[in-house]
């Protein structure tokens, strides 16, 4: 395993893990809420967010929403899949598809089908269906090399789905690549290991690399009801296209 510039941080053991996750599937069991990641049904005093079976918090839900709609439009040849970061509800998910052939990567975490630097990556031009890359960018310091990678290796027709942390008052990214001190990082970033945070310009970083951009928020998909019933707020993913790519990126075209 590699060494990493944002470290893998295994909190507690995979047994342990597992025994929590059973017992509150049974504990917390009940119909006030649901997660559309594991599909369990929890009970009205269990938190909402993340989920207590699966670990999903809003972007993994919102990122397997806006999944079904897009995998279902297609029953043809096998999608392929690379999935950044994976975490366990997501991954688990798409591996039951059986329209799905996923590669699963990840700097340096233990796991993963590959070991790879998202400004560097070791796999041909146009390799991917569909990218799934949830709060990876923040870590990475030159997050321009990292969106270029992610559009070479993006078939012509493929979708990069992309997610990170924005803050949605600030107009400008604001970033310090230099900055070592996990303090002053969690302080001015949100996270010890973070370089930047994230403002509404994150479209037009994208847009830079030759992607079209299209913003996806949970209220796109969901009422406020249904957002409830999952356990939802607001959050928002950014489905990318090239720009040679036919019909818009969106939540039900391909």
């Amino acid at each position: 395993m590699r060494a990493s510039p944002y470290r893998y941080i295994p909190l507690i053991s995979d047994a342990v893990r597992i025994v929590r996750r059973e017992y509150r599937a049974v504990a917390y069991r009940g119909d006030r809420f649901h997660c559309p990641v594991c599909t369990k049904r929890w009970a009205g005093h269990a938190r909402k967010e993340p989920c207590l079976y699966c670990g999903s918090a809003t972007r993994h839900k919102l990122l397997v929403l806006w999944l079904d709609r897009f995998l279902a439009r297609d029953p043809g040849p096998a999608t392929e899949v690379l999935l950044f970061a994976p975490d366990w509800g997501v991954q688990k998910w798409l591996a039951q598809k059986v329209s799905v052939r996923l590669t699963t990567a990840d700097y340096s975490a233990p796991g993963v089908d590959r070991h790879w630097d998202i400004t560097a990556i070791d796999a041909p031009s146009d390799s991917f269906d569909l990218i799934l890359c949830s709060h990876v960018m923040e870590h990475v310091p030159n997050d321009a090399a990292g969106f270029a990678e992610l559009y070479r290796i993006l078939r012509p027709d493929g979708r990069l789905v992309l997610q990170v942390p924005v803050d949605q008052d600030a107009t400008s990214t604001v970033e310090d690549t230099s900055l070592a001190d996990p303090e002053e990082r969690k302080r001015r970033f949100g996270q010890f290991d973070h370089v930047r945070r994230y403002g509404t310009d994150i479209a037009q970083r994208i847009t830079a690399a030759g992607f079209h951009v299209e913003p996806l928020t949970v209220a796109d998909l969901l009422s406020a009801q249904d957002m409830a019933y999952f356990g939802m707020w607001n959050d928002i993913a950014y489905i990318c296209a090239k720009d040679n790519a036919k019909g818009a990126p969106g939540a039900t075209q391909r």
